[in-house]
């Protein structure tokens, strides 16, 4: 690679700064992608058969769908529910007494799905934030506490005893700390189809692989109308930019005062022999203020284990158990709160990602977005 000045430059190459650099190949524009690895949250294990980020993806994903080979789908009846030393099953004879608030949930959940998809596809040409403004019902619940909107719709009980705890292991947050948004959103596999999955990420970047640079970005400045971006002991130019990573590492580029809570955890793959606690189902699903969050099960006969704090005695769960990896995801996403952030900074940047809404699909095409912007402004 010769010429060091582009017309745009992405920096981050997890999933919104990849489907950013797929559409302006798409347009043939001229861009270059720094980042520290290919994938970002998308992780997969030294042998390729676990996730170490992203855990699922739902059927109805359609961009990013087109970029993974799935797996093995994830069904309600393979959790185990966990409350101190109680464990029990979605399926028992005590949901009937949550049947009526199940029924009321689930009339949301629709209700939420059909709006939510309407707003992926409007999202691909309006930012995410006037997008969500501009529709009264996901604005309500963007802008609602979660328990508060529990407690509206009385569903309390059962949100307590089944859904609490699948929240607690797929956003590692309580009920009181997420929006309502994000309560619906992660709700969304009791009516939606998820599977496990692996990302094809040599399919993703075939058509732009010359485009990529594995490197790390330490300082942005803009001058001029063109950036000037150091990356290691190279700088680079460009007319406009494009921030694809964390929201703390972007938000000082992109003058951004505030933003959504962070939310961390830690995850081990283990093998080990699994104790009669966790046997009985795939999928372990734990509620606060349990410092496990959730346990998954492998078909490798590996399993997942996500904890908050310090490393809990893995002996209760395995008989000989063997940490084969550790990585502690901080943050794991900025989903807690109620700060909604433009994606159009001004001065022909772009911040892109899950800073809003958390989920492969939402900062995809966030991506896409910011890609469509750029093609607008390039033309005559």
């Amino acid at each position: 690679m010769t010429s060091k000045t582009f017309d745009t430059i992405i920096i981050g190459g997890g999933i919104s700064g990849l489907a950013c650099a797929k559409r302006l190949q798409e347009h043939n524009e001229d861009f270059l992608l720094i980042s520290k690895d290919i994938g970002g949250r998308i992780l997969p294990s030294e042998d390729g058969t676990a996730n170490y980020g992203a855990f699922f993806v739902c059927l109805d994903y359609y961009h990013t769908l087109k970029y993974v080979k799935l797996k093995n789908q994830i069904r309600l009846r393979d959790f185990c529910f966990h409350e101190g030393e109680d464990t029990y099953v979605l399926f028992e004879p005590a949901l009937i007494k949550y049947s009526f608030q199940f029924l009321k949930a689930l009339r949301l959940l629709y209700k939420f799905r059909k709006a939510f998809r309407k707003l992926r596809k409007v999202c691909e040409n309006t930012s995410q934030k006037e997008a969500i403004e501009n529709d009264s019902f996901l604005h309500d619940v963007y802008m609602k506490n979660a328990a508060d909107f529990v407690k509206e719709y009385a569903i309390e009980s059962g949100t307590d005893r089944y859904l609490s705890k699948g929240l607690y292991s797929t956003t590692f947050s309580k009920i009181d700390e997420m929006n309502a948004f994000s309560f619906l959103e992660f709700c969304l596999p009791l009516i939606t189809p998820i599977y496990r999955f692996s990302f094809e990420k040599d399919k993703m970047i075939e058509s732009f692989k010359d485009k990529i640079i594995i490197g790390s970005v330490s300082d942005i400045k803009h001058k001029d109308g063109k950036y000037k971006i150091k990356s290691g002991k190279d700088f680079f130019h460009s007319k406009n930019i494009v921030l694809a990573t964390e929201i703390n590492w972007s938000q000082r580029f992109a003058g951004v005062k505030k933003t959504n809570l962070p939310v961390d955890t830690n995850m081990l793959h283990i093998k080990g022999n699994p104790k009669s606690i966790i046997a009985k189902k795939e999928y372990q699903l734990f509620s606060y203020p349990s410092n496990v969050q959730a346990i998954a099960t492998l078909k490798d006969e590996t399993f997942l284990f996500y904890y908050k704090n310090k490393q809990p005695s893995l002996d209760r769960y395995f008989a000989n158990p063997k940490i084969i990896s550790h990585k502690h995801w901080k943050p794991a996403g900025t989903i807690n709160g109620h700060t909604l952030i433009e994606c159009n900074r001004g001065n022909n940047m772009f911040l892109i990602g899950d800073y809003n809404v958390a989920g492969l699909e939402e900062s995809y095409i966030t991506g896409i977005f910011a890609a469509n912007q750029i093609v607008k402004l390039n033309q005559p």
